[in-house]
């Protein structure tokens, strides 16, 4: 008899397939790892469970250790949260998910997604809470949409601080996180025999570039590396003035970003060094790519209509920036990118769906 015995058992192992019509022109492969087949729909099921295995034997950040019947706790306006409720409904803790209200819309199906699995989803206070009114009010646009970010992972932070049965286990800078998305990289791997020229995804937290790029490097294999971001909305990092197509240089690490935490008291991260950081450090990616919401709807769409691959916005995203990429290489050169996840979580925005990270 062949059968499984809980979901867990099924994230991972997903398919790798080769684009063969929006790739039209282009003399080089280009193939997508098809994430959206993780039981709660995304690639973030990796590092989910990664996380949270790390916390049941008191690998986190402070050593606090996740008892039978825990809390797990975290921040997030995206695919996390549903990751984490699924991955913590299969194994008996509870979940609580803050969410940035201002920046998710009421109906979001990834927060019904979320509270269907059985999670506590949670409006975080507003950054006014930790910054005084008058501050927040001269903040730049972008950093006030990073302070609501802040504000939610300080939530985080005092839910575990005051409750002994809560560990938070902190996305943007847990190592667990990376090290979950290595097994996708060790996939491509044993998919392609080892052929990767290049390879990239959107950037978030970093976790999966950074894994994947670690996973290749362990194996011999050092590919072309490209990350893609929203275009004038990102979070983490910065670009020249100008940029839009950015080498090495030409992006960094967000300076708002350490401005924020010091202002807010979030001590973790003041002490802390986040996988961006240590993506950069390591050298990755060799290049970024800013792709605007109309850029990656549009690609995420001739994905659906001609090669029949139902995504979200991210993946649209990856793989136009892994068809500019492909545009520069050689034939039976292979480009690797992924689809995150999949379209009908987006449902609620059409059709005006937002390409976020």
């Amino acid at each position: 008899m062949k059968f499984t015995e809980n979901m867990l058992q099924q994230i991972g192992n997903t398919p790798l397939m080769k684009l063969t019509k929006v790739t039209k022109g282009i003399k080089a492969n280009v193939f997508v790892k098809l994430e959206l087949f993780n039981p709660s729909g995304s690639y973030k099921d990796r590092m989910a469970i990664s996380m949270v295995e790390a916390a049941e034997k008191g690998l986190t950040w402070n050593g606090k250790k996740l008892k039978p019947h825990g809390v797990v706790c975290d921040a997030s306006s995206g695919n996390t949260a549903p990751a984490l409720a699924f991955v913590c409904a299969v194994k008996g803790y509870k979940a609580k998910i803050g969410i940035y209200k201002p920046l998710v819309r009421k109906d979001d199906i990834r927060l019904k997604i979320t509270r269907i699995y059985g999670a506590d989803v949670i409006a975080c206070p507003p950054p006014t809470r930790y910054l005084p009114i008058r501050e927040w009010k001269n903040l730049s646009e972008e950093e006030k949409n990073l302070s609501w970010i802040i504000a939610g992972k300080k939530w985080a932070f005092d839910l575990e601080k005051y409750d002994e049965n809560v560990v938070w286990v902190d996305q943007i800078y847990n190592k667990y996180n990376y090290i979950g998305q290595m097994s996708m990289g060790y996939e491509i791997f044993e998919q392609l025999d080892g052929k990767i020229d290049a390879w990239g995804c959107s950037i978030g937290s970093g976790g999966t570039m950074l894994g994947v790029s670690l996973a290749l490097k362990e194996k011999g294999v050092n590919p072309l590396t490209f990350g893609a971001v929203p275009f004038k909305t990102e979070v983490y990092i910065q670009f020249k003035e100008g940029v839009k197509e950015a080498k090495k240089g030409e992006f960094w690490f967000s300076n708002a970003h350490q401005k924020l935490v010091e202002l807010m008291n979030l001590e973790k991260w003041q002490t802390e060094k986040s996988i961006i950081e240590e993506m950069f450090d390591k050298g990755y990616p060799d290049e970024m790519f800013r792709i605007t919401d109309e850029e990656a709807r549009n690609m995420a769409d001739k994905l659906a209509q001609e090669e029949g691959i139902w995504c979200g916005m991210s993946s649209g995203a990856n793989v136009l920036a892994a068809l500019k990429v492909a545009k520069r290489m050689e034939p039976g050169q292979n480009v690797v990118t992924v689809i995150v996840d999949r379209r009908d979580r987006y449902l609620g925005e059409y059709p005006h769906e937002t390409y976020v990270v």
